[in-house]
């Protein structure tokens, strides 16, 4: 993450593969009791003669299934066989974040009467499903000033596939008639982002480094295919956008989606690292040494010249430049229950756009950890805590992206074999994140045509959450 530290490697070729599984823990409850109309035909609640809703059950818990996500980091570092203090850098990563969501569309429950019977996701307004693949194929270069100060520079150019699920309402209501699905595949080719890094030692004994990434926001098109009335309801079958037969010679055409978000702008660290050497410090760098030898020991593999080391690392990521999620739509959308299809006008600034409101913060963090050496280094063990403060204000929580304030707990061990100089590394962290119980959400349905901002039916986020998250990783390292 900080290139300037490939200047401090050892000539050669070195490859590094990793696999991160991460399995998170999403459960959600909304607030309140679930009331349908009689035309929406979901047997939950009673009304009075009035047509009011008398009695009622509460939402039920449901839960992300999406099961455990794999993200894979390749990284190759090479000198390209020159006798020069360079370094280069090919790999291909994504950011650390989840990128599978699958929540249910329909939930069973148990009746007032009785029976076991369906009901449309409590959720569904936030999200029913989320594929999203992030991939930053990574160019750097770092040049090794002097033994103990180098510098590096990278870029990144960002390919990103969302698939995205969820559900809109098609008129004003709180009817389940109103609902439309809305399926978004939509792919940006190019997400420039530049990194630039320092690492200076000024003593054997203490390291810092800095780090920054710059990133441009996020600008994908793509298919959408809308379904209308998906639970069937009025005696209707659900009608989709991609079955549809537009009259493409009197300019009717489906319905296409763009969308558009910042990703955040300026991800920063710095850190500080204390070092225990091995022959006690006094020799690794400088000292009454020859120089070609002492630049030979300054050069080493941190587990060759060192004993252990602690590391300290504040980060900070501007997630405030992350305000609204930006959905386009292009064409028409049919809607079902035998009326022609129509053009999706909501209000927005620019028209025609749907706004999906998040409004994150900035973020900071802390991470301190260290390894030890033991068995003539071909053995190390590792350890770390961290802590990072709430991307998401408590009113603007919603389950597309459960990220607030997060603790960890992290343990790892990398054995070295004596051949080709292979090192087997495995890891593991545990996130703590407290429970939350939101009762002032902001986070409203996404509508396809203007809505009162003052109805309070509109909100979706109110409600209990508990969320943790797993991730273990393996990894192979080789020198050539």
């Amino acid at each position: 993450y900080n290139v300037a530290g490939i200047g401090r490697m050892e000539p050669g070729t070195h490859l590094e593969l990793d696999l991160n599984l991460v399995r998170r823990e999403l459960v959600f409850q909304r607030t309140g009791d679930m009331c349908f109309a009689s035309r929406d035909g979901f047997r939950v609640n009673r009304w009075n003669s009035d047509g009011d809703c008398f009695e009622s059950l509460s939402f039920p818990e449901v839960n992300d299934q999406a099961g455990v996500y794999p993200a894979p980091f390749f990284a190759l570092v090479t000198d390209l066989g020159l006798d020069s203090d360079w370094r280069f850098a090919f790999g291909a990563f994504g950011p650390a974040a989840i990128g599978r969501a699958d929540f249910p569309t329909q939930s069973w429950m148990e009746n007032l009467d009785g029976d076991r019977i369906p009901i449309p996701g409590p959720q569904r307004y936030d999200i029913l499903y989320m594929d999203i693949l992030f991939v930053w194929p990574t160019l750097a270069a770092s040049w090794r000033i002097t033994d103990d100060l180098a510098v590096g520079l990278g870029f990144q150019s960002g390919v990103v596939n969302i698939n995205f699920q969820s559900m809109a309402i098609a008129a004003p209501g709180s009817s389940v008639v109103n609902d439309l699905r809305a399926n978004i595949d939509a792919w940006d080719w190019f997400v420039p982002a530049g990194l630039v890094g320092v690492w200076y030692r000024p003593t054997p004994w203490f390291e810092m480094a800095w780090s920054m990434r710059v990133s441009d926001e996020i600008r994908a098109t793509g298919d959408l295919v809308t379904i209308s009335n998906p639970y069937g309801v009025l005696d209707h079958d659900p009608v989709s956008s991609d079955e549809w037969d537009f009259n493409e010679a009197s300019g009717e055409r489906a319905p296409t989606a763009s969308l558009s978000f910042a990703w955040p702008l300026i991800n920063t660290r710095a850190g500080f690292r204390f070092v225990w050497p091995k022959d006690g410090g006094g020799d690794v760098v400088g000292g009454d040494l020859d120089p070609d030898v002492a630049s030979r020991l300054a050069r080493m593999m941190p587990h060759e010249r060192e004993w252990l080391d602690v590391e300290l690392d504040v980060a900070y990521e501007m997630n405030s430049s992350v305000e609204t999620f930006e959905v386009k739509i292009d064409g028409l959308v049919p809607t079902g229950y035998g009326l022609p299809p129509i053009p999706v006008l909501p209000a927005g600034d620019p028209p025609g756009v749907m706004s999906v409101d998040h409004n994150w913060k900035d973020t900071w963090a802390l991470r301190l950890g260290g390894d030890v050496n033991l068995l003539d280094s071909a053995l190390s063990l590792r350890w770390g805590l961290s802590y990072e403060s709430s991307s998401v204000p408590e009113e603007w929580t919603r389950i597309d992206y459960a990220q607030w304030e997060t603790f960890g707990v992290s343990g790892g061990v990398t054995v070295r074999l004596p051949w080709y100089g292979v090192d087997l590394t495995a890891g593991y962290l545990h996130l703590f994140m407290p429970d939350r119980t939101v009762t002032n959400g902001q986070a409203r349905k996404l509508s396809a045509f203007p809505t009162d901002p003052a109805d309070p039916e509109m909100i979706i986020n109110n409600g209990s959450y508990r969320t943790s998250m797993d991730i273990f990783s393996v990894g192979i390292q080789a020198t050539f």
